[in-house]
């Protein structure tokens, strides 16, 4: 199984690359990678989503984002330029191969923050759907 992060929307959205060098410790050590929001076009698992047969918005793109208040912000800022008041996106962390439900999450843009981050990070099958 793989796990799989998108970002799910009615209309055709730009994609973005918010990505940085930055540094994290893990276990005492110092690690540097390029990390952060971004979206990009949903290829790689195209057909193993769509096997799996969630009702989901047509165009999909691949999410990265972390728990960090950088891409938490640029996720919102990004949203709020594309899209208008009244319209809805779905962000998606699903594995390919699991067929168990998603749990199903509503909100506002305005509601979302480090806590929704990190439940939609931390939670295996779950569809946020987020109101503009």
């Amino acid at each position: 199984m793989s796990c799989v992060y998108l970002l799910a929307a009615d209309k055709p959205l730009p994609l973005v690359n918010c990505r940085e060098f930055r540094t994290k410790t893990v276990r005492n050590v110092q690690i540097g990678m390029e990390t952060g929001f971004k979206l990009e076009l949903h290829s790689y698992y195209w057909n193993s989503v769509d096997e799996l047969g969630y009702p989901m918005k047509h165009y999909r793109y691949e999410l990265s984002l972390e728990a960090d208040e950088r891409d938490l912000a640029n996720l919102k800022q990004y949203l709020a330029e594309h899209l208008s008041p009244g319209e809805t996106v779905e962000l998606w962390h699903i594995w390919v191969g699991d067929y168990s439900r998603p749990i199903r999450c509503h909100g506002t843009l305005s509601e979302f923050d480090m806590d929704t981050v990190r439940q939609f990070l931390d939670t295996e099958q779950i569809c946020l759907t987020v109101a503009i």
